[in-house]
């Protein structure tokens, strides 16, 4: 008898938690009002990414290791970098770091600071950041509250054909956090490498 009473209070207990509980993770795609996180794996970071920078208002943070464009314009990582540039122009804060080696030759340098120099154009603050320590984080956090994090790079192959696995995160706390985190890191002035 005991134990039935106890096996129902604490089916009571969880179900009153479960009742209370906001839902924390929507596997389906639709509203995304309610979730708080969402698994992006391969192409679905893609889509997600751009309406996020289509939708920002005030600012996007960037950390990446990799962000190749190229004169394709179905190129992923292009089309990203054109949704940001038409942020920028619309008046959204853009702040973007990424990796810089101490190889001038190095593949990731010549990318990263070719589009890097196009985001500078268009008005975001560029960084790099120091020579002596990589930076691998791939990030992006929108208006202090949606981020973006996990395995995928700026490039097309991440964001079409790679087995890639990120998060899409709605939660101001854990935004601030790592803008804060972030912006403490050691980088330098971004300048083209020719």
């Amino acid at each position: 008898m005991k134990t039935r009473i106890r096996q129902i209070f604490l089916i009571s207990i969880l179900l009153f938690v479960l009742a209370f509980l906001p839902p924390l993770v929507n596997p389906g795609w639709g509203s995304h009002d309610r979730c708080k996180l969402h698994l992006l794996t391969c192409g679905e970071y893609f889509y997600a990414l751009k309406d996020a920078i289509d939708g920002a208002r005030h600012s996007i943070f960037i950390a990446i290791y990799l962000f190749k464009t190229s004169p394709y314009p179905t190129n992923r990582a292009t089309i990203i970098m054109n949704t940001l540039i038409r942020a920028a122009r619309r008046g959204v804060k853009i702040t973007l770091i990424m990796e810089r080696s101490d190889d001038p030759e190095d593949f990731i340098n010549k990318e990263n600071s070719r589009t890097g120099l196009r985001l500078q154009q268009a008005g975001a603050r560029v960084f790099w950041d120091r020579p002596d320590r990589k930076l691998h984080i791939k990030a992006v956090i929108i208006d202090h509250h949606l981020v973006f994090i996990g395995s995928h790079n700026l490039t097309h192959s991440a964001m079409k054909y790679n087995q890639e696995m990120s998060l899409e995160v709605n939660d101001s706390t854990l935004a601030n956090l790592m803008i804060k985190t972030l912006s403490k890191f050691p980088k330098t002035p971004f300048r083209a490498i020719k």
